[in-house]
């Protein structure tokens, strides 16, 4: 009896703090977009969904809401008094910074905020628009999911499947920007072009694109590829497969599609797994990272190579890759595939980590890339299927 009044009491003291308004009067924000402003530092702009009114409560629409602000809290709350619904942030789960902004590193104070007021998901996934927020957020509006759950949720499916797309929540990325040990690769977003640009391994690529591809869909932004920082400034971008290199070595590659050129000039597509976490050993003034691969060509599926020569053929494939990559990171001074991890490792205090300049220290860098490749199959035998 003492049991079920205590909880009778927790009940009718909970119901008593609960906010008196209806659930119908809620705008959920789903997506939060920040630029820079032309009357006041940032132009904040916001995707509700919000319910219909009246007769047919049950539709759902999107809205794209902005304000100019010196930070979020006053954004929210100039929004809130302008929106005829309370805005509540308790499904938001996607940050768009633009790219313009993010070149100057001029997000960071704006960014480092409580996610108590308003209340955010650590998780809560960062990504770099390459047109303006508001450009981008209008050209993923889709009627049949005004959530705009799927395209979320490919994100984090093309991080883990294909390996072409770097899937980061707020937490992390405001880690790699605050303690230098890792430097952040987001998801990069753009409108559908059709003109090439380079990325900064080199190479002619549509770089919001995985693999140099081109998408064209209703739906006028695509995302793909990543924007690459150095602290808390963007310094390049890379297209999927070049981000792809760099996942496989700071940790976050699980599998993936690499498309690579034979001797006789035929293209191949391999499957790739990763068998086991990269190994890597750092020096003084030089690193080797080993990695560790199964690959499964996909086509053609029978190669005209030995086990053993395409075994050599793709090791060394994937190791200039890595070597070509890191390098555009060291030139641009992002050491996103995280070896300032492992110099951090040598002190036995944050404060001496602090007081170590090991952006200078990365600079001078040497990295050799070993990798390691198992085959599922001898390329010289077709797979039944």
């Amino acid at each position: 009896m003492r049991r079920l009044l205590l909880t009778l009491l927790s009940v009718l003291l909970c119901t008593g703090c609960m906010h008196s308004k209806h659930l119908d009067e809620y705008a959920y924000v789903l997506n939060v977009g920040v630029e820079r402003g032309t009357t006041m530092p940032y132009l904040v702009t916001f995707v509700v969904s919000a319910p219909g009114t009246g007769s047919d409560k049950t539709e759902v629409k999107n809205v794209v809401i902005s304000a100019e602000a010196r930070s979020f809290s006053e954004a929210a709350e100039t929004l809130n008094a302008a929106y005829p619904s309370r805005l509540s942030f308790s499904r938001a789960s996607l940050l768009l910074l633009s790219e313009a902004l993010v070149r100057e590193g001029g997000q960071s104070d704006f960014l480092d905020f409580s996610f108590g007021k308003p209340d955010l998901w650590p998780n809560l996934r960062v990504m770099v628009s390459a047109a303006p927020v508001r450009e981008t957020f209008e050209g993923w509006i889709d009627e049949e999911d005004p959530s705009l759950r799927k395209i979320k949720t490919s994100v984090g499916e093309l991080s883990k499947r294909s390996g072409i797309l770097s899937d980061v929540g707020y937490s992390v990325y405001l880690e790699c920007v605050r303690d230098g040990r890792i430097d952040a690769i987001l998801a990069y977003a753009g409108k559908n072009d059709w003109t090439l640009r380079e990325d900064m391994a080199g190479g002619s690529a549509y770089p919001y694109l995985g693999g140099s591809l081109l998408v064209s869909s209703e739906l006028e932004t695509t995302m793909a590829g990543s924007a690459v920082f150095d602290g808390d400034r963007m310094v390049g971008v890379l297209d999927g497969q070049h981000t792809m290199a760099v996942l496989m070595v700071n940790g976050a590659f699980r599998s993936g599609e690499r498309l690579c050129t034979l001797p006789d000039g035929q293209t191949m597509s391999v499957r790739l797994y990763r068998v086991r976490k990269p190994r890597i050993r750092l020096m003084r003034d030089r690193a080797e990272a080993e990695l560790f691969l199964e690959a499964d060509p996909v086509e053609p599926q029978t190669v005209p190579m030995t086990s053993e020569e395409l075994k050599t053929f793709l090791e060394t494939d994937l190791g200039d890759m890595l070597t070509r990559v890191f390098l555009a990171l060291q030139r641009a001074g992002s050491d996103a595939m995280g070896f300032g991890r492992f110099a951090a490792k040598r002190f036995l205090t944050a404060e001496e980590w602090e007081a170590y300049d090991w952006k200078a220290a990365y600079r001078t860098l040497n990295v050799s890339f070993t990798v390691h490749v198992k085959l599922a199959h001898n390329p010289q035998e077709p797979i039944l299927e």
